[in-house]
Order: C-alpha cells, then sequence, then structure tokens
C-alpha cells in the first residue's frame, strides 16, 4: 500500500514536471517588444503623472515573461531561516579603467517594464565592450517606472559625483529629477520626448513626431498634393500631432481642409472615415445590376494627403475601410511617422505606396541582428537611444575644454554618428535627426528619398 502511494505522488509530480517543462521552452524565444505607444512615449497624455499605472498605456506590448523553474516542484520549502530580499536588479556598476568618466544610468531594471531597461542597458555595454579604451565608469540604478524611486536614485548618482545622467526612460520619472540635476548642475541626456519638460541642462533623446511629421509633410507638398486631411486619436498626443501638422501647412499658406478626431478606446473608425469622405453609413457602392457603373469610380474624398499616426492592425484596419468607402489608394497619398516600420506592413494592399518619415531602416537592421548575435534576444526599437547616448558622450569627452561636463559642450555643430544615422542636440533640448523618406512595398521598404548626409 505505502509502495502503491508512493508510485502515484512520482507519477503525478512527472506528468506536472513533463507540463511545466514543456510551457517553459514554448516561453524561450519571446521577445520584448514595443509597439506603436513606444514610440508616441503615451504618458505624455497622462492626466495624473503621480499614478505609475495610469500614465503608462502599453495595451500592445508584448510581456516579457518570466521562465519557470521546472525544478522547484521538488525544493523543500525553507522555514527555519531567514532570508534577506534582494534587489530584484543585480547588475553592479560597470568600471573600464582608472579616473574614469562617472556617468550615471536611470532605467526601469526590475518591475513591470525591465525588459525596457535591461534592452537599453545592453546596447549601452555594447558600446562599451567594443571600445576598450573608453574611459568611462557606468553607475546604473533601476528607477522600477516609478517617479519617486528616480528621484531617490538621482540623489545616489549625485552623491557618487557623476558628470552626467543618461535616461530615465519614462516622462514622469524624468520630471521628478530635473530640479535634482539642475541645481547639482549635471546634465541630463533623457530617452524619453516629452518635449513639455525640457529645459536648459535636459536633453531629450527620444524621437519627437513633430519632426517626423514635418519632414514627410514639406515632402508631399513639394510634390504639389493641394488638399490635406487628418484622422488621429482623440487625446493629448492625437492633439499635439493635429497642432504640428496644421503649422506645417500654415507655413505654406495651405489650409488643413478635413479633420477627425476618433475616441482611440472604441476605435469606431467606420463612422469617422465615413465623415471624412462625406458618404452616408450605408452608401450603395455596389455595382450597378444593369449597367455595370460604380458609383465610387472617379470619387473625390475632398483631399490628397491623409495623415494617419496609428500602426500595426488599427492602421490596416484603416486602411481597408479606406478602400471600401472608395478612397483610391495610393492615389490618395497616406503619411506618418516611424511607427509605421513594422515587419509585413506591406500586407495590406491599401498602405503599399504609403510614405513616412524615418531613419534608413537598414542601419536598424544592421544592429538587430548584431545585437541578437550576442544577447540572443531582439532588442526593443527604442534601444537605439542607449547606444547613440553614449556614443554622444565618449565624443563630447574628447572636445570638451573643461573638467565637467557643460550643457552647450553637447551643441555640436557637426553632431554625433549613431545606429539611426546623423542627430545632434540643438539649444532648445531636443534632438535633430537625419531622415529618409520611406514608402511601404508589398515585402519590404523603399527609400523614397534619401537623408541628407549633410543637412548640418
Amino acid at each position: 500500500m505505502f509502495v502503491k502511494k508512493v508510485f502515484n505522488k512520482l507519477y503525478l509530480k512527472l506528468i506536472f514536471f513533463s507540463l511545466v517543462f514543456f510551457l517553459s521552452i514554448n516561453q524561450l524565444a519571446i521577445s520584448a517588444v514595443l509597439t506603436e505607444d513606444e514610440i508616441k512615449y503615451i504618458e505624455s497624455q497622462n492626466e495624473n503623472p503621480d499614478d505609475e499605472e495610469s500614465y503608462i498605456k502599453y495595451e500592445d506590448i508584448e510581456k516579457k515573461k518570466k521562465k519557470l523553474d521546472p525544478f522547484k516542484i521538488f525544493k523543500k520549502k525553507k522555514t527555519s531561516k531567514k532570508v534577506k530580499k534582494k534587489d530584484n536588479f543585480v547588475k553592479k556598476d560597470l568600471k573600464f579603467s582608472n579616473n574614469e568618466i562617472k556617468v550615471g544610468v536611470l532605467l526601469p531594471l526590475s518591475g513591470k517594464y525591465s525588459y525596457v531597461g535591461e534592452s537599453i542597458l545592453d546596447s549601452m555595454q555594447l558600446v562599451v565592450s567594443e571600445n576598450k579604451n573608453l574611459n568611462i565608469e557606468l553607475i546604473i540604478k533601476d528607477t522600477k517606472a516609478n517617479p519617486e524611486r528616480a528621484k531617490k536614485e538621482a540623489r545616489n548618482l549625485i552623491e557618487k559625483n557623476v558628470e552626467i545622467i543618461l535616461g530615465p526612460f519614462f516622462s514622469s520619472s524624468l520630471e521628478s529629477i530635473t530640479n535634482i540635476a539642475k541645481y547639482n548642475k549635471i546634465p541630463i541626456i533623457s530617452f524619453s520626448n516629452d518635449y513639455k519638460i525640457k529645459d536648459q541642462g535636459i536633453y531629450l533623446m527620444g524621437f519627437e513626431p513633430e519632426k517626423q511629421i514635418k519632414r514627410v509633410t514639406e515632402y508631399v507638398i513639394k510634390r504639389n498634393y493641394k488638399r490635406y486631411a487628418a484622422l488621429l486619436p482623440n487625446t493629448n498626443y492625437g492633439k499635439r500631432m493635429l497642432y504640428s501638422y496644421r503649422n506645417i501647412l500654415k507655413n505654406y499658406q495651405i489650409p488643413l481642409s478635413k479633420v477627425e478626431l476618433y475616441d482611440p478606446k472604441k476605435k469606431k473608425f467606420e463612422k469617422h472615415i465615413q465623415n471624412l469622405v462625406g458618404l452616408d453609413e450605408s452608401p450603395k457602392i455596389e455595382k450597378d445590376q444593369e449597367t455595370g457603373e460604380n458609383p465610387l469610380d472617379n470619387f473625390d474624398p475632398g483631399f490628397d494627403v491623409l495623415l494617419v499616426i496609428e500602426s500595426g492592425p488599427d492602421l490596416k484596419h484603416i486602411s481597408a475601410l479606406l478602400t471600401y468607402y472608395g478612397v483610391d489608394l495610393p492615389k490618395i497619398k497616406l503619411i506618418g511617422t516611424g511607427e509605421w516600420l513594422e515587419k509585413n506592413i506591406g500586407s495590406e494592399p491599401g498602405l503599399v505606396g504609403a510614405w513616412f518619415a524615418s531613419p534608413n531602416p537598414k542601419l536598424w537592421d544592421d544592429f538587430e541582428k548584431k545585437f541578437f548575435n550576442i544577447y540572443k534576444y531582439k532588442p526593443i526599437r527604442l534601444s537605439s537611444l542607449g547606444h547613440d547616448s553614449i556614443i554622444a558622450v565618449t565624443t563630447v569627452s574628447k572636445l570638451r575644454e573643461s573638467q565637467k561636463f557643460l550643457y552647450k559642450d553637447f551643441q555640436n555643430k557637426y553632431g554625433f554618428t549613431g545606429i539611426d544615422g546623423k542627430f545632434r542636440f540643438l539649444p532648445d533640448g531636443t534632438v535633430e535627426r537625419n531622415l529618409a523618406i520611406i514608402e511601404i512595398r508589398d515585402k519590404k521598404f523603399k527609400i523614397q528619398k534619401q537623408a541628407n548626409n549633410n543637412f548640418f
């Protein structure tokens, strides 16, 4: 009887072990992926910056899942000893030589968004490992995507006499540390793009969608497109893009013909597209059975260019609806931002021929392959910000005149060359980038207009 009970217990454990092992194997290939909201930094829409959960809304993020320990079921629980809780982030500060330049790093390295910080940090370490002569000490602190934690760690960095701070990633964390850094005259290169926080001593490394919209809009204007419209989310972010788009057109004395703002939560795109093109809720768009005439042949929706900033499945849905309601794509030109730089985006026929502004995608593809070969996972797209920030720091460190970094030291008129091509910091704290015009094709991207390597 005793042998039978033991056998039954072992049998159940073996079945459970097999199931857990199978699940763990299926999770090994999961990589950290940020979608459209990565570029938007959707926390800029936040109405309550003190609420950690409210200022980040990454609904479409594929999260890095914890690996299961298939042997855990056989381990005995320890009850007699108290174990001191360790910090979730175990990486030590990186030192490479004596008398290093002390560089503070603030990233979310544990918690919900740890994979964001890990990917950016690994891109920084890649630069350092490839350049053994860099006289740098990275002092790494974990913000846990929490503004109060970021403030505390910023003070710790100041106590360690850092000369510059790289990070944080989220705008609410950046806002919490600005006064501390400014008071101690420590420059910040942040990975945010929240233009509301730009100030003396703060550089925003993040991609600014306004500049992408400016680049692609001016490109279509020069190709004699006359009538412009926009289909945008009714959010702070969407209104920010609308303001930028309208001002660019105004500079060329071009009116904005039509605007539709939709609720991004409800995503009732069809009703707004009906309003945009001027058709009824149930238009008779089928061919006439007697004459064969199609009422949408030569249909004029009232615009020649349409700005859309959605990406992923929502962008494909919008494109399909536009085609359904008689918009002749790509004769009517869709334009957008670097959020459209997604694999297989051309699988939606209506998007073929659309234009957007972005760095040359080949530059990122080359880096992504190198990164994967070293770390065995794919980096998030914004890892380039970490990589390029180290490039900027090391370049300036060789050219600066004083022993400490000054804010103006980074305003190098010749700029820097990073993963995404040439870039330079402007006096207002933003970054000017070398952007190409990309056309979506069915299976790949085409460089419609090369970025100008001599643009500054």
